[in-house]
């Protein structure tokens, strides 16, 4: 699939109209909460070249014995990288000799804790992030798709199964590999 990029005037606009062709292309809309930090969040680390480059579940864990304002926000960072490494660059995972799943469940991991341990109006968009985080990785999966596919197939077959993601479904579905009547079942539950 390929896609023509708008030029906007600015890097804001670019990106917000790229999440929002996503959102209609998937067949979502996300709250202005959940769409603004997708936003800023593909802003802020575009040009990181270090993604993906330190093992996250180790940061996650040194982070548990730091005050809570650095705490939340090397947890933020954390939860961000996996958000971003499962939606845009899984195969980066399978370098890395783990399933996009690892960041799916540390990503809102990290997220549930911020949202645990910081005010109610941070705690809430921090919750709300952990429960969105596959949607959130379904519009970067989209966007990637536009590129190329996001997944190999049998990562996309075990990230669909661990998550019941729908991007991994269609990737899956559109590449003609038949899936058996009780794995449909797996994608209602989620």
């Amino acid at each position: 699939m390929s896609k023509q990029f708008i030029l906007d005037s600015s890097e804001l606009s670019q990106w917000h109209s790229l999440v929002h062709e996503a959102e209609q292309d998937y067949g979502c809309q996300l709250d202005e909460a959940m769409q603004s930090y997708l936003v800023f969040t593909l802003m802020r680390f575009a040009k990181n070249q270090q993604l993906n480059a330190k093992a996250l579940a180790l940061d996650y864990l040194n982070t548990h014995h730091l005050p809570n304002s650095i705490r939340s926000e090397q947890l933020r960072d954390i939860g961000d990288q996996c958000l971003l490494v499962s939606g845009l660059y899984p195969q980066s995972a399978e370098k890395r000799l783990v399933g996009v799943n690892y960041y799916v469940d540390l990503g809102r991991s990290a997220y549930q804790h911020i949202g645990a341990v910081t005010q109610k109006g941070i705690a809430e968009l921090y919750q709300q992030l952990a429960e969105s985080f596959i949607l959130l990785m379904d519009l970067l999966q989209t966007i990637r798709q536009y590129s190329a596919p996001a997944l190999q197939p049998i990562a996309a077959m075990e990230l669909w199964q661990h998550t019941g993601s729908r991007a991994a479904y269609n990737q899956i579905s559109d590449n003609g590999f038949p899936v058996h009547e009780s794995l449909l079942k797996n994608l209602n539950t989620h």
